[in-house]
């Protein structure tokens, strides 16, 4: 492969649902079209229709994500071999998949030497006896982590880290024109929001709990945006905890324009993530949008907190979350956060732009991008 010329891109990855992971997927889909590479996909998904109709035209092969019968089984391996396939018949010069995946693993085997083969992991901190790390480290020739604070993880853990490097996630990209407001004087009632998926990794118990534990709590709401495996335990819990009139579950959030605007429209946005994160794409609209958080030091979130005075970042217990978030809540009540310092931190840090020049610097020449990275 030669340096800056267009190549034949192979793209996979997951695209149900509306994970960091599956914008990720699409947002780096739209990045390759729109740098004119000759571009396929193959998608994970369950929707017989096999994603994005939009990108339709390119898509080589659907793979089954849930086989819970063997006829499921059969039936994904069956799309994996025809996937693999044509995926040789396309000849990439660069194969990219989005999460590790003993189904990506499986096309590898198919695609010649002369192909670069990239593994994106999201998951921080992993344990190097890890059979799906040990599998894709030897199917691909370089693994991806997604923050340099997991990429010096690595650097640590590994005698030989030389197939891995650091390429960031795409966020969905901003909407253009939206701002949280700074309001002047100090504010009385304080409105936080949490965006996500309801899962038990996300230590929204932790949260509850800290909550009922605040002085004048009654001047705090707490709005829950997502739906999860957890959403009946958690309204239990809030119940429990007589938290009813100050928690509210709101179901799925909206997208586009929509969904910025009623982003920038709290006060602060809480993520207190207990396990399994790498950095959450959420945090990066927060960010965007000029929304000061408080989150928790688990996985790649200290990277988006360095020297950025618009968050709070705690450790992921009972009494660190408790002044981390009388923390927060104080700077709102005192208009200590600067929605334009936070927005310009973003840019300078996280924009579409930052992001894009490491993806193009990694398929302009991915084997010495890999290898600089030592």
């Amino acid at each position: 492969m030669g340096l800056n010329h267009k190549k034949n891109v192979l793209l996979m990855g997951h695209v149900d649902g509306l994970g960091g992971a599956q914008i990720a997927y699409r947002e780096l889909i739209d990045f390759v079209k729109a740098e004119g590479h000759n571009l396929r996909i193959i998608n994970i998904t369950d929707d017989k229709n096999g994603g994005r109709l939009t990108d339709a035209d390119l898509v080589l092969g659907r793979i089954e994500h849930k086989t819970p019968g063997l006829v499921d089984k059969v039936k994904k391996y069956r799309s994996l071999l025809s996937a693999a396939k044509q995926a040789r018949s396309f000849k990439p010069d660069v194969f990219v998949s989005i999460g590790l995946s003993n189904s990506s693993n499986f096309i590898t085997r198919y695609l010649s030497n002369d192909c670069f083969k990239i593994a994106q992991d999201f998951i921080a901190n992993r344990s190097k006896e890890e059979e799906i790390w040990n599998k894709s480290r030897g199917s691909f020739n370089g693994i991806a982590v997604q923050a340099p604070s997991m990429l010096d993880y690595w650097k640590t853990n590994l005698t030989d880290a030389s197939d891995v490097n650091w390429l960031p996630c795409f966020p969905a990209p901003p909407v253009s024109g939206v701002l949280r407001k700074q309001e002047s004087g100090e504010k009385q009632q304080i409105r936080l929001a949490y965006f996500g998926r309801l899962a038990g990794n996300k230590g929204l118990p932790l949260l509850f709990n800290t909550l009922t534990t605040l002085p004048n709590r009654q001047n705090v709401k707490l709005d829950l945006w997502g739906k999860g495996e957890e959403e009946t335990n958690l309204k239990k819990l809030a119940a429990e905890l007589d938290l009813d009139s100050i928690v509210s579950f709101k179901g799925g959030y909206p997208a586009d324009r929509d969904g910025a605007e009623l982003m920038a429209s709290y006060d602060g946005l809480v993520l207190t993530s207990t396990e399994m994160e790498g950095l959450p794409l959420v945090l990066l609209e927060s960010m965007a949008y000029g929304l000061p958080f408080m989150a928790t030091n688990i996985g790649a979130i200290r990277d988006c907190c360095i020297d950025n005075p618009d968050t709070v970042l705690v450790e992921p217990d009972q009494h660190s979350i408790s002044e981390g978030l009388s923390k927060l809540i104080n700077n709102i009540k005192t208009g200590a956060f600067d929605p334009v310092r936070l927005k310009n931190y973003y840019d300078q840090h996280f924009s579409h732009k930052v992001m894009a020049d490491r993806w193009r610097a990694c398929l302009n020449n991915p084997k010495l991008f890999f290898n600089e990275a030592q």
